[in-house]
């Protein structure tokens, strides 16, 4: 297989899977992160509560999901095409680099899965914080505590971009073996 076709390959599955998972990801954990801060806003003011406010809650609940997973949305979608196009170059010259041609692929399979997942995680983290002072007003900002609410996302990411990339190592195995 030619650098230029394994480069292609991998960048651009990359990318595609993940603007899929970004996009998807993100609006998860939005819609359960706004409504975790619903919950949590409910669980402080429990004594001023009553049942005549269910109904109330119902549509804030699923209000608050619409509009969380609309946001993580605009913070997993940009994130997940740019560190897919990161994480498929970067799969792309480990793989020329270290397996061409291919001899271990079990070897070859974890090595990607962990450089994958820890390059993703760190990456994510970058993004969704630039993402997030980007939107946000810089001189009342607190970053740390913006860097911790990221780290859990960030993760959830890498964790799964571990998962993703066996489908990258997939389509050079089988494309290697041609």
């Amino acid at each position: 297989m030619k650098t230029a076709r394994l480069l292609f390959g991998t960048i651009w599955r990359g990318a595609a899977l993940g603007l899929l998972v970004g996009t998807f990801g993100g609006s998860a954990f939005g819609a359960l992160f706004a409504n975790g801060l619903f919950a949590f806003n409910m669980v402080l003011q429990a004594d001023k509560i009553s049942a005549q406010d269910a109904p109330a809650g119902i549509v804030a609940i699923l209000f608050l999901a619409l509009i969380g997973a609309v946001v993580g949305a605009l913070f997993g979608v940009p994130t997940g095409f740019v560190v897919g196009i990161m994480d498929g170059l970067l799969i792309g010259v480990l793989t020329r680099v270290l397996f061409y041609p291919l001899k271990n692929v079990r070897v070859y399979r974890w090595t990607i899965a962990v450089v994958s997942a820890v390059f993703t995680s760190m990456v994510a983290w970058v993004c969704f914080l630039g993402i997030a002072l980007f939107y946000s007003n810089r001189n009342s900002a607190n970053v740390g505590a913006l860097m911790l609410v990221f780290i859990l996302p960030a993760l959830i990411a890498g964790i799964v971009a571990g998962f993703i990339s066996r489908l990258l190592t997939r389509w050079y195995e089988k494309a290697s073996a041609k």
